[in-house]
């Protein structure tokens, strides 16, 4: 029987258990997928959709992948559309295509109608980056991509399960287009078996309640978080603020990739528009609606206080707009498949830009330019692996008003954890050789990024390495005066006889057993002006082995002395460098 309970009360009360539904949903897929990508490195997201209106609604999310943040809502609401007129209990549906609401083809939605009578209400949702997607390259990262079947395969729209039934013949025919099947039935498995206890914990939710009360709630929450995001927009200035940077380029002979935004904020209301932005370009770093709509979000989101509960409300008060035929809004069949790192990161990078012109003291932690590269080879028994070298990765965020960079991940991937070292070389033929904090390799500022690093990865058997490289020409973006990152770089075969730096991109290159890849992964964008750190802070970091001496007084002008077998602030010095910096 259905309880009576205070509306203000029971919003919490529904808001909190599908927010513990999503995270339970998570500790499945976790604990029983087969891939590391997911037990291991946590590369998925999961939540909770209403299905009460014409469209789905973003209700309950757990932390996860922050750049599948919203992108996961373009995805749901593309299934729903296809199959509103075809959705029975038990139906499991399935969407990997960019130009159906993804990103890019490897990130897969997983989607479950709980229904309650006749009517699905809703809807627990699983979205993961999948070990390989078919195509030509193993692991789905393919720089000599020219259109979207390059990037591997597509898949609309489809039912895994009818009314409860598995559809093997769909199964057998995505598990044949992937090199990983051994890993992929396992991981989508785990997948369903996610939505599938959350379809129970939702029936009990409203057996409990009733639907009537629990999706009034759900307004109210919805209301709540649109109220707060409202307000905070409302505390900047009126205005038109436009801020561009730059991708590298599109691993097709085509450098610096502009993205503009436009943000005008109005009252309450917030709109981002990226006229200006580039044309779409040859090659797989363009970016589909969803994905440009979930970067720009993701941005609004790190301006926010982090109290204020994710659902739809985030999106209600903000607008953006992607011209059509734009390399932040593709046509078909424009390749995609690096877009969820390049130009995602710039898209983020671009608002964060705009909103510190308003809001200096909101906008921060800026995103990640990506040094991407991915090894791959077959075990003994003749079995492919992938192995993403998640380690490289780490590093790149950036400071923020009162705060330095934190973190081992960007912003945008700190749901992901880092493996651990010991079941990352039990399950692939390779050794972390190194994995170590880099002084002098972060943006300077007030608040300084979080520091870069220097990482060493050993094959052990003879592999294929792909490299595509992020942030050499135009590195990650301080703001407010903050200075900008460092340079990426990654070197293959480092120690041997001919090592290749990389500062572009690098297809397929074999690596023989022993060899290894070295990134030096800059650390993020400083905010505001290094010369206002204060002194104690940048000696802090000289005795941390962030800073060198010499760092200390050519990026903040510190003079660091030393006194009895370790180091000090010279006062005198500093403030003499500080008054010759500032002209």
């Amino acid at each position: 029987m259905a309880r009576k309970v205070d509306d203000w009360l029971l919003s919490q009360i529904v808001g909190g258990t599908l927010d513990s539904v999503a995270e339970e949903m998570s500790a499945v897929v976790t604990r029983t997928a087969r891939s590391p990508i997911f037990n291991e490195a946590h590369d998925f997201t999961t939540g909770v959709f209403d299905f009460t209106r014409s469209s789905t609604r973003l209700v309950a999310q757990a932390p996860g992948c922050t750049l599948h943040l919203y992108a996961i809502v373009s995805a749901v609401d593309q299934l729903m559309e296809a199959f509103k007129n075809d959705l029975h209990p038990g139906d499991v549906l399935l969407v990997n295509d960019p130009y159906h609401g993804g990103s890019h083809s490897l990130d897969w939605t997983i989607v479950m109608p709980v229904f309650h009578g006749r009517r699905p209400i809703l809807l627990p949702a699983v979205r993961s980056h999948m070990g390989d997607n078919g195509g030509p390259v193993a692991g789905g990262y393919n720089p000599r991509s020219r259109d979207i079947w390059h990037d591997g395969l597509r898949i609309p729209p489809i039912k895994l399960y009818a009314r409860g039934e598995k559809r093997r013949d769909v199964f057998e025919m995505i598990l044949a287009n992937n090199r990983l099947e051994h890993w992929l039935e396992g991981d989508l498995d785990a997948m369903i078996g996610a939505c599938k206890m959350a379809a129970e914990r939702i029936g009990q939710l409203l057996e409990r309640y009733g639907p009537p009360s629990v999706i009034g709630a759900i307004e109210q929450r919805i209301e709540y978080t649109e109220r707060r995001v409202r307000e905070e927009i409302s505390s900047w200035p009126d205005g038109t603020y436009t801020a561009e940077t730059f991708a590298d380029h599109d691993f097709q002979g085509n450098r610096d990739i502009k993205i503009r935004a436009t943000v005008k904020v109005e009252g309450s209301g917030l709109e981002i528009d990226f006229t200006g932005s580039s044309p779409q370009v040859a090659g797989f770093i363009n970016s589909p609606l969803s994905n440009t709509t979930s970067f720009a979000f993701v941005a609004v989101s790190t301006c926010c206080d982090e109290s204020i509960p994710i659902n739809e409300g985030y999106m209600n008060p903000v607008k953006v707009t992607a011209p059509e035929g734009t390399v932040v809004n593709p046509r078909l069949p424009a390749p995609c498949g690096h877009a969820t790192a390049c130009v995602g990161a710039e898209i983020a990078e671009a608002v964060l830009l705009a909103i510190s012109q308003c809001a200096p003291e909101r906008a921060g932690v800026n995103a990640h330019k990506l040094p991407l590269a991915y090894t791959n080879g077959t075990y003994e028994d003749g079995r492919p692996w992938v192995n993403l070298n998640f380690f490289g990765y780490t590093g790149g965020a950036g400071g923020a008003f009162e705060t330095d960079g934190w973190g081992l991940y960007p912003p945008v991937m700190t749901g992901v954890i880092l493996p651990s070292i010991e079941m990352n070389e039990l399950q692939y033929p390779s050794r972390v050789l190194k994995h170590e904090y880099a002084a002098d390799y972060t943006g300077a500022g007030q608040y300084r990024g979080a520091p870069g690093l220097e990482v060493k990865i050993q094959h052990l058997e003879p592999s294929y390495t792909s490299v595509m490289m992020a942030g050499v020409r135009n590195t990650t973006r301080g703001l407010c005066g903050g200075g900008d990152a460092p340079a990426n770089l990654v070197v293959l075969g480092d120690g041997q006889s001919a090592p290749l730096e990389v500062r572009e991109t690098a297809f397929h290159v074999h690596m023989e057993p022993g060899g290894i890849i070295t990134f030096h992964r800059a650390g993020g964008g400083g905010w505001g002006n290094p010369l206002l750190r204060e002194p104690g802070k940048v000696l802090e970091d000289v005795l941390n082995g962030i800073v060198s001496v010499e760092g200390a007084e050519r990026e903040y002008g510190v003079g660091i002395v030393r006194v009895d077998g370790g180091f000090a602030v010279d006062d005198r010095k500093t403030a003499e460098l500080r008054q010759l910096k500032q002209g």
